[in-house]
């Protein structure tokens, strides 16, 4: 066989040889894919850069897209995964030793989340805590032996459920800054609990707003961590509906006890008194020209704190049910008493009786229990808890009046 023949035949045998392997991509390049995800399987698709390492050295890198997945086509070999973020303001956490890729392994998962920022102390029982600052999604922390703490400053209304993705601590719910609670306030079940954060919860520009103190006990130091997910609006109650604010119905003006006068109580076991109102809206005893009656608004009654006193603590309304239980109204007092306040006298700090102060004082001591004999709040007791006896229940209201004498 002539030379250029032979030559002939083994090119065209190279080639039969060599396309299928061409075509196949033996020798050539492999896709590698890394899905980052947060421990509850959420993708994280924004500014998060894969960086595929070979042998100490950068051999490729690819942004994560949408489905939280980057993929990239380098030889066929073994890599390490870094991962790279394009946002400075939040720093994450991730085992970078677990993502590892090879010819035959071309996938890896990377499960990410938010490093924690350490939030004001927390001080429990008189020790002091650090605690984490959470945020909605997963947030790491480095947990310490017994109890540990994260806060949480919603800033959407809405239904969140709080679970411990990773981690063997024991999750529960305590309550807030001010008052952390040592047990737990929602039932936990499979180590989750749902709170329902109310727009009422939530102040404008974060003042005001309610922040929950989550807890996680550990038998050891460890790594976990938090998942915060809004799965809902906020479980609907009566306290999301608008207020209903009493007006005041006579003009104020600055009261000043008489020079010289007395002030009497009102006897609660005596018979029903009768009150008479003059002609600018003023209550008076027996006639309309009788001993002017007061209201103890700045000064503690024999019974219970001034109005003033409760205002600095809490608000006085008063919720309205029809007689099938459902919810009516929910008035608020607060602003009307704040009014009068103003007006009192300054030492004995009283304002004369009107029609607003007694419907005020009526409204919050039925709702309140403060005249029912088996509600808890019930005010006319004696040292030991016992029900005072003989009492007139039509003049209890008046336990916060008195008349000058």
């Amino acid at each position: 066989m002539k030379k250029s023949v032979i030559k002939l035949l083994c090119l065209t045998l190279s080639v039969a040889v060599c396309l299928p392997l061409l075509l196949c991509g033996c020798g050539g390049n492999t896709d590698y894919r890394v899905k980052v995800q947060d421990a509850l399987g959420n993708p994280y698709s924004e500014g998060v850069v894969v960086v595929f390492m070979k042998d100490g050295a950068q051999a490729g890198m690819a942004v994560v897209g949408e489905d939280g997945v980057a993929t990239k086509s380098l030889a066929k070999g073994n890599y390490t995964v870094q991962l790279n973020f394009t946002s400075s303001d939040t720093e994450y956490y991730y085992d970078a030793k677990e993502v590892k890729l090879t010819g035959k392994d071309t996938e890896a998962t990377v499960v990410l989340a938010k490093k924690g920022k350490n939030a004001e102390p927390l001080y429990v029982g008189g020790d002091e805590f650090l605690p984490v600052a959470a945020t909605v999604g997963c947030t790491y922390g480095q947990l310490k032996e017994g109890r540990n703490y994260f806060l949480f400053t919603p800033t959407v209304a809405g239904l969140y459920e709080f679970s411990l993705p990773t981690g063997n601590g024991t999750l529960g719910y305590y309550g807030a800054p001010h008052f952390v609670q040592s047990l737990s306030i929602e039932e936990v079940k499979d180590n989750k609990f749902t709170v329902s954060i109310k727009a009422s919860m939530i102040g404008t520009g974060g003042a005001g707003t309610t922040t929950l103190v989550i807890g996680v006990d550990v038998d050891q130091a460890q790594d976990a961590v938090l998942a915060i997910e809004r799965i809902g609006e906020p479980i609907y109650s009566v306290e999301d509906e608008p207020w209903t604010i009493y007006k005041k119905t006579v003009e104020l003006k600055k009261y000043t006890l008489p020079e010289g006068a007395t002030l009497k109580e009102f006897d609660l076991k005596a018979d029903t008194y009768q009150l008479v109102m003059d002609t600018e809206g003023f209550y008076h005893l027996n006639t309309a020209d009788g001993p002017l009656v007061l209201m103890r608004l700045a000064e503690k009654s024999k019974y219970l704190d001034s109005f003033k006193d409760i205002l600095d603590r809490s608000g006085v309304s008063k919720y309205f049910y029809d007689e099938n239980g459902d919810f009516v109204k929910k008035e608020s007092y607060s602003e009307c008493l704040l009014e009068y306040i103003e007006m009192v006298d300054e030492e004995a700090g009283v304002y004369p009786l009107t029609e607003d102060l007694k419907y005020i004082v009526q409204q919050r001591g039925e709702y309140s229990g403060w005249f029912d004999p088996e509600a808890s709040l019930y005010l006319f007791k004696d040292a030991n808890g016992v029900a005072l006896e003989g009492l007139n229940a039509e003049n209890l209201w008046l336990f916060m009046c008195c008349y000058i004498g």
